[in-house]
């Protein structure tokens, strides 16, 4: 990923350089959005630099993204909890299954006293259950940093998608903010067929 594109040809450098620049004005366009149409109302951030919806290139977790006070994308290393915690991550919300070894991270966020809540799900789109208990720990956040993730950012893509156009936002943005996730082309196939069937 972002970690060794310094080990590619100049030419491929310059090329990654120029797609990491438009995912980034895409990323904060569709972001303004969000906050335009209200689902999301990001806390204001001290932090030099930040954007609204930023990939974080100096990280190695797959498919990261933020979304205001939300973090979201694939499986953080222990040490990245921490990192988390200090920047004042409240809540984890985890959606691996528990044959996918889940204790380590519950007994580390219960040393650091974050909140962690698991929502399992595999291969198929969340049920309404899943994304209604997604949606109810989601407030119960109350607008504090909140850290969404499953094992390679798919399963969050999918389910931010769904919440957000079940919360109003237009299909494609809500989309588009799920692939920023690391939703897969799969799992917004599901999706988008699920809106037809509704």
């Amino acid at each position: 990923m972002f970690m060794n594109i310094f080990a590619e040809k100049p030419a491929s450098l310059s090329n990654m350089l120029t797609f990491t620049r438009l995912r980034m004005a895409v990323l904060v366009v569709f972001a303004s959005l969000v906050v335009a149409c209200g689902s999301v109302e990001p806390q204001q951030s001290t932090d030099q630099g930040s954007t609204l919806l930023e990939s974080v290139q100096s990280s190695d977790i797959e498919g990261f993204a933020q979304l205001g006070p939300i973090y979201a994308g694939g499986l953080p290393s222990i040490e990245q909890l921490n990192s988390f915690a200090d920047k004042g991550v409240k809540t984890v919300i985890d959606f691996r299954r528990p044959q996918e070894g889940l204790e380590q991270e519950q007994a580390e966020l219960a040393k650091l006293g974050v909140n962690y809540v698991n929502i399992p799900l595999g291969r198929e789109l969340a049920a309404a259950e899943a994304q209604e208990k997604f949606a109810q720990a989601f407030a119960a956040a109350k607008g504090e940093k909140v850290l969404l993730h499953c094992r390679s950012g798919n399963r969050v893509g999918m389910v931010w998608s769904l919440y957000q156009i079940n919360q109003g936002v237009d299909v494609e943005l809500a989309i588009e903010q799920g692939r920023a996730m690391g939703m897969k082309s799969g799992f917004e196939k599901a999706v988008r067929a699920s809106l037809t069937k509704e």
